[in-house]
């Protein structure tokens, strides 16, 4: 049957709209609750990032903006100082002896100056000789390789010029140094300031070189800013020869890695076993039984396990920390509540056709439970990464130091000399950029397998 007014020739009238939705008035007592969380918001994040970009601030600071009180909030770009000795009357009195003269005069130059004035900013100071207006030397030490070397070719609290003529060639050995009579090229000229002047007063009085002060000049020297990253990543070396921080990353990734393998193995067939071999009584004994482990305070089984390992010889070794990080309760709960949730289907289907066990685990369990398997290793990277009173416990040899042991002997900790705050902070950072970068990678795979597990909601 046809519509009437199609019948009658007229087009069917257009539906009508829903009437439009009228704004809502909020009212003042909804307006400030509004208020409230916002300014709650806000100064949530802004406490919790705060100590994070101070933290990432202070990586390009000197130890004396570290320091500072009232504090910078932002680093300043560090200087290049140059200073111009002059080596004519040198040349015309001693001209055999010239050019160990000019080697001591930049040594002294190069060490004296930032060792006096220890509250300067600099990046880097350089020394050059001059003979009838040509330059023929020059030294550079950055001051990365002053924080070094300071320690490790003098342990005295004060250099002074005979101690650095004494050691002339470990002095010039660390630092950039040039030498050619027939002249080398021009160095970009700096500005004499307020800083500067500190300097110049230092020669004839606390600086005393066989050749003549001509000036002093500052520039503002970008390339210093990274300074503490350079001086964090060598400062092992300052203690314990050839070590770097590069070594103490090694030792965290060692331990960290066995820990997720380990983890993933023995929790994953542990989990595997209670879920899918055990029948449902013992399965919930076993269960409550992990459950309780749990509950057990971690100091509690700390003078048991210090014991134990011990015991088994590994103190100082890598082992040692590895070992009792095995046993996971939480794992084994996690990974068992994901495998409760698989077909039991399937694992029928493959003891119908004569899967082992193992093999049924390896082969259908785990790529079917990538997700947990990803948070699992995520959270235990995190808590084996971070890691730092158990390896401290246990490692006695600064080789298997792990990073976060470095970082403490960096703030001072345990009779270390001085404690270098923008190193332990340069050090922190280095040590966090890891941990960002796998929870960017993989943020995908934790939300799931937390859905999937049961963690989230």
């Amino acid at each position: 049957m046809q519509d009437s007014t199609l019948l009658e020739g007229r087009l069917p009238e257009p539906p009508q709209r829903a009437p439009a939705v009228t704004h809502i008035r909020m009212s003042w007592q909804d307006k400030a609750y509004r208020a409230v969380c916002y300014v709650l918001s806000i100064l949530w994040v802004s406490f919790t990032l705060f100590p994070l970009v101070w933290l990432l601030s202070s990586t390009f600071k000197d130890s004396v903006d570290v320091m500072k009180m009232p504090p910078d909030f932002l680093p300043r770009v560090p200087s290049a100082y140059t200073i111009k000795l002059d080596f004519s009357d040198v040349a015309a009195s001693d001209p055999g002896n010239l050019e160990q003269v000019i080697r001591e005069d930049l040594a002294i130059a190069i060490w004296r100056v930032p060792d006096y004035l220890a509250a300067i900013h600099y990046g880097s100071i350089t020394a050059e000789a001059y003979v009838q207006g040509k330059k023929v030397a020059e030294a550079t030490l950055p001051s990365s390789q002053y924080s070094q070397y300071r320690g490790r070719i003098w342990v005295t609290q004060r250099l002074s010029d005979n101690l650095v003529r004494r050691d002339l060639d470990k002095a010039l050995s660390t630092a950039r140094f040039r030498l050619d009579m027939s002249g080398l090229g021009p160095t970009p000229a700096g500005l004499p300031n307020e800083e500067t002047a500190r300097i110049a007063k230092l020669f004839g009085t606390e600086v005393k070189p066989s050749s003549t002060l001509i000036s002093v000049g500052e520039r503002r020297y970008f390339p210093a800013i990274i300074n503490n990253f350079i001086s964090a990543w060598n400062w092992p070396s300052r203690l314990y020869k050839g070590m770097t921080f590069a070594g103490y990353m090694r030792n965290g990734i060692i331990i960290t890695v066995a820990d997720i393998l380990l983890q993933w193995i023995v929790s994953g067939l542990a989990a595997y076993a209670l879920s899918r071999i055990l029948t449902p009584r013992f399965s919930r004994i076993w269960t409550v039984f992990f459950l309780i482990t749990m509950m057990v305070p971690g100091v509690a089984t700390l003078i048991p396990s210090y014991e134990l390992v011990g015991k088994m010889g590994l103190h100082d070794k890598l082992l040692g920390v590895i070992i009792p990080s095995i046993p996971g309760a939480f794992t084994i709960y996690l990974f068992k509540g994901f495998f409760d949730a698989l077909p039991g289907e399937i694992f029928d289907a493959a003891r119908i056709d004569g899967a082992s066990e193992f093999s049924t685990f390896f082969r259908i369990t785990v790529p079917m439970s990538r997700n947990v398997f990803t948070v699992i290793g995520l959270l235990t990277f995190l808590g084996s990464w971070n890691n730092f009173f158990w390896p401290y416990l246990i490692l006695r040899s600064p080789k298997v130091w792990t990073f976060t042991i470095a970082i403490y002997m960096a703030m001072g900790g345990s009779g270390a000399a001085g404690a270098q705050y923008s190193n332990a902070m340069a050090c922190a950072v280095m040590a966090a950029l890891p941990t960002v970068l796998v929870f960017a990678i993989f943020s995908r795979s934790v939300q799931q397998g937390l859905v999937w597990s049961g963690l989230k909601g």
